[in-house]
């Protein structure tokens, strides 16, 4: 005998987990509003013919509709984090006797799902004592009863359980997640720095969350080197997409704006991003690459860069207490292990240096990627132009212009691999005023007499003499002098003694130099 109060209030609660009107219920089965209300209010049964459909809509069984119960379940999903199946009539069918005794795994649920992440089942389930919601992992029992009382959705935001590995090995992270709740960090950095790594594992891992709101129980899994984070304010977790990562408002790069040196230049844009309070004449003195001495034998002599003749890298890392690491021309096989770390850089809020990323070998800042990796964004000494083109009202409603300022925050793409690059470590105690003084001026005196196919200036005059020798009509700039080229004998010999006369007071600064580092 079908007991009819508790039919139709079971009709009625189902309607409204469902999320269906009257209206709409009443729509999906071809039945009259008033039809489902006669229902819900105990006046009547709905046809037979109508029950299956009526059991589809409200997502059970006819026996679960008809039967009374002190156990039921409202909805159960086979999931790994990422995909989700629902198996709720299927959990439902498995109650017996108002007792849910199941074994999670997928040739018992009858779900497929190919993922190496975690696997679990999440359950809501109605007994008389209220709502509840609780979840099984993979291999495990899940049993439940008319007593059984679990979570309930009564707080705003509850993280329930926390795992780390795959489906293969994994350890509880619940004691970490403390740390993120408590602090009420807005994301979280998924590696093994962060959580802890099973040392039997060599496949990818995955931070899977099993948490609950007001909308319910929720799963997630995030692969590591990515980030998850907080939304909806607070009370809700999404996955960073992982396959793109910015960073917004890194200064414009160009040679107008009295930062010559595109090394230097590209060092503060990167420092002033991420807060570092140093200036490009400071960065250009604690490197000892204001001086200007050392030069490629290949470059022109006005030429104003640094690290490529000379690792003016080293001394300023002492001076400021922040280790670089330089990849310089990597073999195309170390190019993918190069792509993750500048990725996992990027991640961080760390800029990456580089030459030769757009037009021609100068240095410029990797400012983020997109397509997981496959294209770089860039800051380049090289973009006035672009920019300029760009910004012109006629071209706002152009492809180019939204891709640049809409889905690339301002930034270009790269045109080029880069064959060297300067990655930003781990920060140190910075070296005292008097010291970043002697280690500047003692760079200016080793890079006088550098050596090992690097041109010193001091041994190399000729190539002055020959530089201005074969010029015509072009210009030369050593440090402060500028010389032009000419057609006559006298003019040139005119020049070389200007420009050996520029290299004597550059000598005897040299070892004016040695002499102060010797005093300090």
């Amino acid at each position: 005998m079908v007991d009819l109060e508790n039919f139709s209030k079971r009709i009625a609660f189902l309607r409204k987990e469902r999320g269906y009107t009257g209206e709409q219920l009443a729509e999906r089965l071809q039945v009259s509003p008033q039809a489902v209300s006669k229902w819900e209010n105990g006046k009547c049964l709905p046809e037979t013919a109508l029950l299956p459909a009526l059991a589809e809509a409200l997502n059970c069984s006819i026996d679960s509709l008809l039967t009374p119960r002190e156990l039921f379940i409202l909805e159960a999903v086979y999931t790994d984090g990422q995909t989700k199946i629902p198996v709720t009539r299927f959990v439902n069918d498995m109650v017996r006797d108002n007792v849910l005794n199941i074994y999670v795994n997928m040739p018992f649920i009858g779900a497929s799902m190919e993922s190496d992440r975690l696997k679990l089942l999440t359950v809501k389930f109605q007994t008389l004592n209220g709502i509840y919601f609780t979840y099984a992992l993979q291999n495990e029992n899940l049993v439940l009863d008319k007593e059984s009382v679990c979570y309930a959705d009564d707080k705003p935001f509850q993280v329930i359980g926390a795992y780390y590995g795959n489906e293969k090995e994994y350890s509880s992270a619940m004691q970490k997640m403390g740390h993120y709740e408590y602090f009420k960090w807005d994301e979280m950095a998924v590696n093994h720095e962060n959580f802890p790594s099973n040392t039997a594992s060599d496949d990818t891992e995955y931070l899977t969350l099993i948490y609950l709101n007001t909308d319910g129980i929720h799963a997630i899994s995030c692969p590591e080197n990515n980030t998850i984070y907080y939304g909806s304010q607070h009370t809700q977790l999404l996955l960073r997409d992982s396959s793109k990562c910015i960073l917004k408002n890194i200064m414009r790069l160009s040679w107008e704006e009295g930062m010559e040196c595109p090394w230097a230049g590209a060092l503060y844009a990167a420092f002033k991003f991420m807060g570092e309070p140093y200036a490009y004449h400071q960065i250009m003195g604690m490197s000892g690459a204001c001086y200007r001495i050392c030069f490629t034998d290949v470059w022109d002599f006005s030429c104003t860069d640094a690290l490529v003749s000379y690792d003016y890298a080293a001394p300023l890392s002492k001076a400021i207490g922040c280790s670089f690491r330089i990849a310089d021309r990597l073999e195309k096989q170390d190019r993918k292990a190069e792509r993750i770390s500048i990725m996992e850089d990027i991640r961080k809020g760390k800029p990456v240096l580089a030459i030769n990323l757009r037009v021609a070998p100068e240095w410029g800042v990797i400012t983020g990627y997109t397509d997981n990796g496959n294209r770089f964004l860039c800051r380049t000494y090289f973009d006035k132009d672009v920019f300029a083109a760009l910004e012109q009202e006629d071209s706002r409603n152009r492809e180019d212009w939204r891709t640049v300022f809409e889905e690339n925050e301002g930034y270009l793409f790269t045109d080029f691999w880069p064959f060297i690059l300067l990655h930003f470590g781990e920060k140190a105690d910075v070296s005292s005023p008097l010291d970043v003084l002697k280690n500047s001026l003692a760079v200016f005196a080793d890079s006088f007499y550098a050596e090992e196919n690097r041109q010193a200036i001091s041994d190399r005059i000729s190539a002055f003499r020959s530089k201005v020798c074969h010029a015509s009509n072009c210009r030369i700039e050593y440090n402060a002098v500028n010389a032009f080229g000419v057609s006559t004998e006298k003019l040139r010999k005119e020049q070389i003694s200007l420009l050996e006369s520029v290299l004597a007071l550059d000598e005897e600064s040299c070892g004016l130099a040695e002499m102060l580092v010797e005093l300090l």
